[in-house]
């Protein structure tokens, strides 16, 4: 009976561990110049508008915070070249990169729904704080 009862605890775990997975985020697309070029508005107040010439123009963009509590000690304005960091198999995810004068700054790609947005950390990555970039509709 033993037996038994371990063969089963075991596929309970297994079924459980497969079903888990199943419920995953779905991989983001490869991301291309046209997923980004346009107007992007921001939940923390930024704008950010991305031309097909790889340069963008950004207002109140924030680029320096405090760590533990993330809240902004410097925003950005002006504009700068892009670029598409592809990221590396199973060790950097793909990033939008913005260069403003002499500075890299790296978004992380998020899917909402059927939308990829942008979204930059504000403080440590593991407290889940971060200003978010929506593309704003064409008129």
């Amino acid at each position: 009976m033993r037996g038994r009862t371990r063969a089963l605890v075991w596929a309970v775990t297994v079924g459980v561990s497969a079903g888990a997975c199943a419920g995953a985020p779905k991989a983001l697309p490869h991301i291309t110049a046209a997923d980004v070029v346009g107007d992007w508005t921001s939940d923390c107040g930024s704008t950010l508008t991305v031309a097909p010439d790889r340069t963008f123009t950004v207002r109140d963009f924030p680029v320096d915070h405090a760590l533990v509590s993330g809240s902004v000690k410097r925003l950005a304005a002006g504009h700068g070249t892009w670029y598409l960091f592809a990221g590396v198999k199973g060790v950097a995810p793909q990033t939008f990169d913005l260069k403003i004068g002499e500075e890299f700054y790296s978004l992380d790609y998020v899917r909402e729904g059927n939308a990829t947005d942008l979204r930059t950390d504000l403080g440590d990555p593991d407290d889940n704080r971060w200003c978010e970039f929506s593309r704003r509709p064409r008129a």
